[in-house]
């Protein structure tokens, strides 16, 4: 597997800047997160609703109860104080009502008197106040829940469009990459990114959205509560956050890296799966079943290893923060004891104050799995930046020329190439292709013959020399106009999952049926396209699973010929038919390269026969050039290559 952050010089993608840090990636999906600030305002208000809904529940419920079933104290002789019990209680009402004034920042002074009336009721009726106190709760509890719905609705929907907006930046700039990026990188790396980081990312994001929005404003009114209560207590509960903090930043560190290698082994473990399926013929031919099943568990194994380890990381936090929080609990209650015995604090209050800060351990609680998300997150999204960041390593000059079509021809001139910068493929190429020439390139296997035929889509760039269409350097030219004067058919045969119809026309909507038909027709495949169950609307599978090796060639074929390019291109187009196929499609190539410009890489003497001029190519030079009689008379590579790879094919051809 390729560095993604180091690699060029095989022409895959290349990233220019250092790796981010996590706060960088993470302030980096916030930024996505602010195209909604619509949806983030909205549960962000939710949040506050929630948090509040909880505090007035919190506070009404404590100070209902302490209202209406407050008694003034006794003395020791057990004689009521002095002051007038009646005074005392209006007292005790008008301090309640300070409290709450102070609590939710509001001014109670124009419903004092309802205040005090209410309260008096209750106290004379404490089972109705009981009915209405159980009433209010289910009330502040539905709107405590609705409110929580509609914010982790809202939250949730910002992580997906976060992630379905990375998939979609990821794909755009996958598409820019070069051809070199996809030879160079197993499919299992580029769909794990697909696959894997993008549902990592859309999980860790949904649930940070939700906890970090909600839980600490929630934890911040327990607090209010609490300091309302007794300062001093609450200060010395907070001093249990820093270690607790610590103890969470710790273990999310560990967990970030665990993640990535875990995300690395899923896409090695999938690359095993993409090559055992599309191999599985030739696993299953040389009983090669139990070989793949070794690879597979030696992947398995090490992705269970990273896997165990962020089970016992995720493990750990709740745990570890706990028991931090429980010793804290446990030093807190001795020196709220000591407060009690000594009369600074009143029992009510130290109630209020343990509910309160009680009810802070769910919100810290829950923001301890926070720090967790924000890793896998980031671990996540770490490696979709990098696709997304990627620069394509052959790019489109500013004010590119449009080609509008082929006048001339092409010319190849010094024509150098390395794919990795050392070994040289082509070392100084010098040729033309005439416009209407049909051209066969014959050579040695990796003499280079391929390699030049992938230059002239600019799929790659030479590394010396130029390629001209009508004088004009293709580097130079639009890759629109430029590709839209070629049509290739390669020796494997790629088709998609779709109609009969769609290959053939391959997102051009506008050919009309007549015209696929017609394709179909020159490239002699309308035979078996109208046996198949629907006709030109039989959906064929992935690859054209459906059809045999050559059914797959013809459409190739038919989707080159409805483009009626300028320049075709041929790289082992019958290599998949039969003998009799290949004549059919022989003849109807014949009739289609007239007029326009063919090249062709032929291991078969028919083809080789048919062009115009031959040209051979040994070692990444091209050593000799004519038509094929011509060649044979020279006694030279071509007669050797003839005799031993074209000779065989004749004496067949006689017989």
């Amino acid at each position: 597997m390729v560095d993604l952050s180091t690699n060029n010089s095989l022409g895959g993608g290349r990233i220019d800047r250092p790796r981010s840090s996590a706060r960088q990636v993470y302030f980096r999906l916030i930024r996505y997160a602010w195209n909604y600030k619509l949806r983030l305002l909205i549960s962000l208000g939710f949040a506050i609703i929630l948090a509040f809904s909880f505090g007035a529940l919190l506070v009404g419920l404590s100070q209902g109860v302490d209202l209406t079933f407050y008694t003034p104290q006794y003395d020791q002789n057990q004689q009521l104080e002095r002051e007038d019990p009646a005074d005392k209680i209006h007292r005790h009402i008008q301090a309640a009502s300070d409290k709450m004034e102070s609590i939710f920042s509001c001014n109670l002074s124009s419903l004092q008197h309802r205040f005090q009336r209410l309260v008096l009721a209750m106290r004379a009726d404490k089972m109705r106040a009981v009915t209405i106190m159980c009433i209010a709760v289910i009330v502040l509890a539905l709107i405590i829940n609705l409110a929580r719905y509609l914010q982790e609705f809202f939250a949730g929907t910002i992580g997906t469009n976060i992630s379905t907006d990375l998939g979609h930046e990821m794909y755009v700039n996958l598409m820019n990459q070069s051809v070199g990026f996809f030879e160079t990188r197993s499919s299992g790396e580029i769909l794990g990114r697909f696959a894997n980081d993008i549902f990592t990312v859309n999980r860790g994001l949904a649930g940070v959205l939700v906890k970090l929005m909600c839980e600490p404003i929630k934890a911040c009114v327990f607090l209010s509560v609490a300091f309302s209560a007794d300062v001093y207590l609450t200060l010395i509960g907070i001093c249990i956050l820093p270690p607790v903090m610590y103890a969470l930043l710790r273990i999310g560190k560990k967990m970030r890296k665990s993640v990535r290698r875990s995300l690395q082994k899923i896409a090695s473990m999938t690359t095993v799966v993409n090559e055992t399926v599309s191999g599985i013929a030739i696993v299953k031919g040389y009983n090669m079943e139990e070989y793949e099943l070794g690879r597979m568990q030696k992947e398995i194994n090490k992705l269970r290893r990273f896997l165990r380890r962020m089970v016992s990381l995720d493990a750990a936090a709740s745990p570890t923060t706990e028991f931090i929080l429980i010793v804290g609990v446990a030093i807190f209650g001795m020196l709220s004891g000591h407060r009690l015995l000594s009369g600074k604090l009143a029992l009510g209050d130290m109630a209020g104050l343990f509910i309160a800060l009680g009810l802070m351990l769910d919100p810290i609680r829950k923001l301890a799995s926070v720090n967790n998300m924000i890793q896998t997150s980031v671990a996540s999204a770490e490696r979709v930046f990098e696709f997304i960041d990627m620069k394509p390593d052959i790019v489109e000059t500013p004010n590119p020329v449009e080609l509008p079509g082929l006048k001339e021809g092409i010319r190849f001139e010094n024509v150098h190439f390395s794919y990795n910068g050392q070994r040289q493929v082509l070392n100084g190429i010098d040729f033309e292709i005439k416009k209407g020439e049909l051209v066969a390139l014959v050579g040695p296997s990796g003499a280079g013959k391929s390699t030049i035929v992938k230059l002239i889509p600019r799929f790659y760039d030479v590394t010396q020399g130029a390629i001209k269409i009508d004088g004009i350097d293709i580097r130079n030219a639009s890759f629109k106009s430029l590709r839209n004067l070629l049509s290739i058919v390669t020796q494997d045969t790629i088709l998609f999952a779709e109609s009969v119809r769609d290959n053939i026309a391959y997102g051009q909507s506008q050919f009309s049926d007549e015209r696929v038909r017609a394709a179909a027709d020159a490239a002699h495949a309308t035979e078996f396209i109208e046996q198949l169950p629907e006709g030109f609307n039989t959906v064929i599978g992935e690859s054209g699973c459906n059809l045999s090796g050559g059914q797959r060639q013809r459409l190739a074929i038919a989707r080159a010929i409805i483009k009626d390019p300028a320049i075709l291109i041929l790289d082992e187009a019958t290599s998949s038919l039969d003998s009799e196929s290949e004549r059919h499609i022989q003849q109807a190539l014949d009739a289609f390269v007239t007029g326009r410009t063919a090249i062709v890489i032929a291991h078969r003497l028919s083809t080789v026969r048919r062009a115009d001029r031959i040209l051979v190519i040994n070692e990444g030079r091209l050593v000799e050039q004519g038509p094929h009689q011509e060649l044979l008379a020279q006694g030279g590579l071509y007669t050797r290559l003839y005799e031993t790879q074209f000779g065989l094919q004749e004496q067949s051809f006689q017989q």
